[in-house]
């Protein structure tokens, strides 16, 4: 075990209570403390990324988006489980190690007044998501270019820019989409400049990264996901928008203060066809939204179903429970699982509500993915405005949901599908529980089907991981779960 950023031991010790709390320590041990019987179908890792860092010596972060990334990952085997966890080797993470002072953050100042921030833009830190792709993972933060990884071990190999396709910025965003028939995983990256644009790519099963299209944009904004069916790329852009960059570019205001929630703009719905042509444009009403879960084709229309905030306050109240992320983050995470049906011919999008308990971060059966999916799986609250507390499947076929919740004050991540059978949702889910009364964090493993009949199983760890954003999970039915990645000589 080592100490990440030279924490006493009598500090890391009171660490733990909150899912908000720093995790100063990198670990790598066998997990036996197992409460029921781990199926033998689940075998392979899973992969979890957030902030492991919210404090600097001393220096708390003005916000749940700046910590440093760090990677977790629970390695289910015939042998045991085993954890480890890894801080992604930045150059931020570098620099804030060596100097004891936070990074330059999506809210987060550097030290030092406007002169240490004018004309800087937030530092990578590798914190949002992971891919899991030909054999090599990569650690994810959409203003930036993907850092690479050993898919076993967790060491840096650097940031990537694919042989240099990845230009200016080298924005890859933090939630691509893998199709399950081909293999290839599109993703996105948003430019600035001189003019905003959307720059579509596709990553081929070697690995080698190919632009598919480029996008002008009418109004520079916060472009965080997008969906992928068997034809189009789907952006759906709702009028979260840059309003006053100046004070930011002079270093007087953090970057957030830039942004404004402006629902006279409407929402803007772009298919990009994924074998090249133009883009197909639609309009619709304004939508406050992050997170897609998925999106297929039904003849003439396009369904996407992604999960829906109560613009109530704009940008400013949402934004405000991010920043007070220690005391009051729970309302953030309290969207509502909603469908868009957009009609290519009458150019009428339609909306439908597809359960009202407020959650955030929808799932899906990956294998599943760009087609009609029967079962949604979300971290939700089990009162309005609280903090995650439960696992909800909702199944669209008969319109029933089913609910685990965790004991009082205990939260829970994102859910992730691990497969048991062909069928879809024939499998688990996987989430960590932080269980503040030990101040550690339980890998929580639920029948994806019937997730409120309570955990099938559960390892506990030593120590809490605080809340994280994103994951994935690789199977070892796909042959490529536990071999770690090669230390290729790509990355730019």
């Amino acid at each position: 075990m080592t100490v990440a950023t030279g924490e006493s031991e009598q500090t890391v010790h009171e660490l733990g209570r909150s899912p908000w709390d720093s995790q100063h320590r990198e670990f790598d041990y066998e997990l036996r403390d197992i409460e029921g019987v781990f199926p033998a179908g689940l075998r392979g890792s899973l992969y979890r990324i957030g902030p492991g860092r919210l404090d600097i010596d001393g220096h708390p972060l003005g916000h749940i988006f700046d910590g440093d990334g760090m990677v977790s990952r629970i390695r289910i085997g015939p042998d045991g489980i085993h954890y480890r966890n890894r801080y992604v080797r930045t150059k931020s993470f570098g620099r804030t190690t060596d100097t004891r002072r936070p990074p330059k953050g999506f809210s987060t100042q550097r030290l030092g007044g406007p002169l240490a921030n004018a004309l800087r833009f937030p530092e990578n830190l590798a914190n949002t998501g992971v891919l899991v792709h030909d054999e090599v993972l990569y650690a994810l933060w959409e203003g930036g270019r993907p850092h690479r990884l050993d898919a076993e071990t967790l060491q840096t190999y650097g940031p990537e820019s694919f042989d240099g396709a990845l230009k200016r910025l080298g924005a890859f965003s933090a939630h691509p989409k893998t199709d399950p028939a081909t293999g290839e995983v599109f993703n996105f990256g948003l430019d600035f400049f001189p003019r905003p644009v959307i720059r579509c790519y596709r990553l081929d099963r070697g690995g080698r990264l190919h632009g598919l299209a480029t996008i002008p944009i009418p109004k520079l904004g916060f472009v965080h996901d997008f969906a992928l069916t068997e034809r189009h790329m789907v952006f759906v852009l709702g009028p979260l928008v840059v309003r006053n960059p100046v004070p930011v570019a002079l270093g007087l205001r953090p970057f957030d203060d830039a942004l404004s929630y402006r629902p006279e703009l409407g929402t803007t719905i772009v298919l990009v066809p994924r074998d090249g042509g133009s883009p197909t444009v639609f309009e619709h009403d304004a939508l406050f939204h992050f997170h897609v879960t998925n999106a297929h084709e039904a003849g003439d229309r396009t369904v996407v179903e992604l999960v829906v905030h109560d613009p109530a306050g704009g940008w400013t109240g949402w934004n405000g429970h991010l920043r007070n992320f220690r005391g009051d983050a729970g309302p953030a995470f309290g969207g509502t699982l909603t469908r868009l049906s957009v009609d290519h011919r009458t150019r009428r999008v339609d909306t439908t509500v597809l359960d009202d308990h407020g959650c955030e971060f929808p799932q899906l059966d990956q294998r599943f993915a760009t087609t009609e999916h029967r079962f949604s799986y979300t971290a939700s609250a089990s009162t309005p405005g609280g903090n995650p507390d439960s696992i909800t499947t909702v199944d669209h076929r008969t319109g029933s949901s089913s609910r685990y919740t965790a004991e009082a004050d205990n939260t829970v991540c994102e859910p992730l599908f691990a497969p048991g059978g062909d069928a879809e949702g024939d499998g688990w889910l996987l989430t960590l529980e932080h269980r503040p009364a030990r101040k550690s964090s339980t890998l929580v493993v639920l029948r994806a089907d019937r997730p409120d009949e309570g955990p099938v199983a559960s390892v506990q760890l030593r120590h809490h991981v605080p809340m994280t954003f994103h994951g994935a999970f690789r199977s070892d039915a796909s042959g490529r779960g536990s071999r770690p990645a090669e230390n290729r000589k790509r990355h730019g």
